[in-house]
């Protein structure tokens, strides 16, 4: 067979060069596409930080702690904001809406209250806002529960806090998150800053 092929590629050496250049062309972009591939082996396809936001059964939840605070004031849940950007960084729409209920969070210790963010057709956004102590205060260990249906894998998704402190100061904090092959991703950002202050 291979006497056969090589006498039908002699007889015709135009073709016989087409073959060949078409061959190396094939194996050179397989060698590329394997040289590719092996310079991103190993490289997370997210920022990874130490944040504190952990996927709970499905869940992503942020929990506040102590580097998110400032010092000496707690953020009562009157006038509060929250913002949720989804998809790409750039052309995205946000979220933005009035974030917890003083009266329904200041009752008792764990005191859950649930909030819609977004019914639409394509998802169904909410979060479950508990207040581990019951002070009525954004305060450390209090936490936020997203419930994202769905929650698509790699997919940026963006959440804003902002607060007034019963000092008189403003805070504003800002995490993204993603999932990829069912592990979370998340990192501070500051993807929302760039807008003009979405919390007004």
């Amino acid at each position: 067979m291979m006497k056969r092929l090589s006498a039908f590629l002699a007889s015709r050496p135009k073709r016989a060069a087409a073959i060949v250049l078409t061959l190396i062309v094939v194996i050179a972009l397989m060698l590329a596409g394997i040289a590719i591939g092996l310079s991103h082996f190993g490289q997370a396809p997210y920022p990874s930080e130490n944040v504190p936001i952990k996927l709970v059964n499905g869940d992503v939840v942020f929990t506040m702690d102590s580097t998110q605070l400032i010092e000496n004031s707690s953020f009562n849940y009157t006038g509060m904001k929250i913002a949720l950007r989804i998809g790409q960084i750039s052309g995205s729409s946000t979220l933005v809406t009035s974030f917890g209920n003083q009266s329904q969070l200041s009752t008792h210790a764990n005191a859950t209250m649930f909030q819609w963010l977004r019914q639409g057709l394509s998802d169904n956004i909410g979060i479950d806002i508990t207040d581990s102590t019951g002070d009525g205060s954004f305060d450390m260990g209090d936490s936020i529960l997203f419930n994202i249906e769905p929650l698509r894998a790699d997919t940026i998704y963006t959440m804003g806090l902002f607060a007034t402190a019963d000092i008189g100061a403003a805070w504003m904090m800002e995490l993204s998150f993603a999932i990829h092959d069912g592990k979370l991703y998340a990192w501070n950002s500051h993807y929302l800053n760039t807008e003009r202050q979405w919390f007004a």
